[in-house]
């Protein structure tokens, strides 16, 4: 019937020491998705399809309902910065990617 995600309580020894009951009681036709980017509630239930929903991006989630919601909201929170394509075919580990990336923003951006 799908997946189910709980949180676990985990003392130092790594035992799992509590089951938090607000994961495990609520019904999936009851929960609502929240913004993958700022965190605010959708009016989405997290059983409505994606095809019926504004803003969600598969293999992302749940965005802002409204139109750029989360820039607008965040806009001194949240800048965004342009990088070259060949970057990313360039260092296909990600680890080295990221490397490159800050590296080019200090270079361009700073």
């Amino acid at each position: 019937m799908g997946e189910h995600h709980v949180r676990l309580s985990i003392d130092e020894n790594n035992l799992v020491t509590e089951i938090n009951p607000a994961y495990t009681t609520i019904k999936d036709d009851e929960q609502y998705d929240n913004c993958v980017v700022c965190g605010k509630p959708s009016p989405y239930k997290t059983s409505t399809h994606i095809d019926y929903r504004i803003g969600y991006v598969e293999g992302a989630g749940q965005g802002c309902f409204k139109s750029n919601g989360c820039i607008e909201s965040n806009q001194s929170e949240r800048e965004m910065i342009m990088i070259p394509k060949n970057l990313v075919e360039k260092f296909p580990n990600n680890m080295q990617l990221g490397e490159a990336v800050r590296k080019y923003f200090w270079e361009n951006y700073k």
